[in-house]
């Protein structure tokens, strides 16, 4: 019988599970930095790890992902309710305008897919925490657009997406889907409150299942939650996650 070393806000070693500020829905919790062969270890207590798809890069700091080529494929599913943050970057100032096809920087995303949402058809968009021109950060989530078919929830908040940020996508059937980055201190609220149209798709890390070819992504850590955390659990996360970009000397 072996012994379980569970540690919270480390750099090191890779193989620890966090100890996390808000364990309520916690799906998945990543951080990447060093060893690019490690990013598929999820250190969210009891959860799957991660597949690997091509070839990410590591960094001292960060992990750099590469939309439809080097991405990890997560066991967490598209779900009702979600809340994603992220620590990263666009590794380049995005082009002005977005040119086709369109190689945005995507954080975490399930689109798209047939929505499997019984009574809601369509292709749904799934959700997508990604930066979509220069100057916005956008969270998209699909729901019902009150005819039984599908409709995008979308709302867009100011981000400088070349800057380290922590960037929060969080969405309900009951609540407006949320932007925010915590960093830049800008938070935008839709205002469609329809329920969500699932995809049967799992959670991307550095992809989305489909377009933004070719963009890219560096992320130190995200965690997916399957429930719509509050702004102060979403705070709390945020604070362990900026010490450890401390102990990495960027700060967010």
């Amino acid at each position: 019988m072996g012994t379980q070393i569970v540690a919270a806000d480390t750099v090191g070693p890779w193989n620890t599970k966090v100890i996390p500020a808000v364990t309520r829905g916690l799906e998945a919790w990543f951080t990447f930095d060093t060893d690019a062969s490690r990013f598929g270890f999820n250190r969210a207590p009891y959860k799957p790890n991660a597949q690997i798809v091509g070839t990410p890069v590591a960094f001292a700091t960060h992990g750099r992902f590469k939309a439809l080529s080097n991405y990890l494929i997560t066991q967490v599913m598209d779900s009702a309710s979600a809340t994603i943050i992220a620590v990263g970057r666009s590794p380049v100032v995005l082009p002005d305008p977005m040119p086709v096809p369109d190689p945005r920087p995507v954080y975490a995303s399930t689109f798209s897919g047939p929505s499997i949402t019984p009574g809601i058809t369509g292709t749904s968009f799934g959700v997508t925490l990604s930066n979509s021109t220069t100057a916005l950060l956008n969270s998209t989530s699909a729901r019902n657009n009150g005819s039984g078919g599908v409709t995008t929830g979308q709302v867009n908040a100011a981000d400088t997406p070349q800057n380290w940020g922590i960037r929060v996508l969080r969405t309900s059937d009951a609540a407006g889907t949320m932007a925010q980055n915590i960093t830049q201190g800008t938070k935008v609220v839709g205002t469609t409150l329809t329920q969500r149209a699932l995809t049967a798709n799992p959670f991307r890390i550095g992809s989305a299942i489909s377009n933004f070819t070719g963009g890219e992504v560096d992320i130190s850590s995200i965690a997916i939650y399957s429930v719509d955390l509050t702004d102060d659990e979403i705070a709390k996360v945020a604070s362990q996650m900026r010490v450890r970009m401390q102990r990495l000397g960027i700060t967010v």
